[in-house]
């Protein structure tokens, strides 16, 4: 039998909503991977900036694994055409929920931004983006969104465009007020100085 392939989702593919929009995928799995670091960088062809992990010893990215069937793969590819797709080891992995991890003989992907910072200070975070990001981290646990805040670097230059949303994928909701206040409470600086998109 051919193994299972699953993706790890450190940003917009944490919500389950979001990553159906691009193809077929199986129930998530919250897990962690040790040797990486998630940082907000340019994103080639837009006008904001996007999550992106990057190897560095020591460091540790929360997010979700979840099955992608093979023949899937390349919409998954196209969706993430600024990152190259690598493979991880099941060394690297640990789990919020241990008896829900994933057999070995599985193959594991993650996307890595193929792209350098350069115009990092000129392009923005967009709420509605980040929004879908912690939207999908609090369908695990309000710690989950926690922690993606405490551990991803570069938050400065926020914008608020949920009026108009900038994101190519964002989402209705009516959080808006919770989602402000874990701004408020675990990116203070980056919240103090959010401003409205024009």
């Amino acid at each position: 039998m051919a193994p299972k392939h699953y993706i790890f989702g450190y940003g917009s593919l944490i919500s389950a909503t979001s990553r159906r929009i691009t193809g077929i995928a199986g129930d998530s799995v919250a897990a962690r991977v040790s040797g990486f670091e998630r940082s907000w960088v340019s994103w080639k062809g837009t006008q904001m900036r996007a999550v992106a992990v990057s190897a560095k010893p020591n460091s540790q990215c929360n997010g979700v694994l979840f099955e992608v069937p093979e023949t899937e793969l390349p919409k998954f590819d196209a969706r993430e055409m600024n990152y190259v797709r690598m493979s991880l080891d099941h060394s690297q992995l640990s789990y919020l929920h241990p008896a829900q991890a994933i057999k070995p003989d599985s193959l594991v992907w993650v996307y890595v931004y193929d792209n350098n910072e350069q115009g990092l200070d000129s392009t923005p975070i967009v709420q509605s983006y980040l929004d879908v990001i912690l939207l999908g981290c609090l369908d695990i646990a309000p710690g989950f969104a926690e922690e993606f805040l405490q551990n991803t670097n570069n938050w400065h230059g926020l914008v608020d465009d949920r009026h108009r949303p900038v994101y190519a994928r964002p989402q209705q909701h009516k959080q808006s007020v919770q989602l402000d206040q874990l701004l408020q409470e675990y990116c203070p600086k980056a919240f103090s100085r959010r401003r409205l998109s024009e």
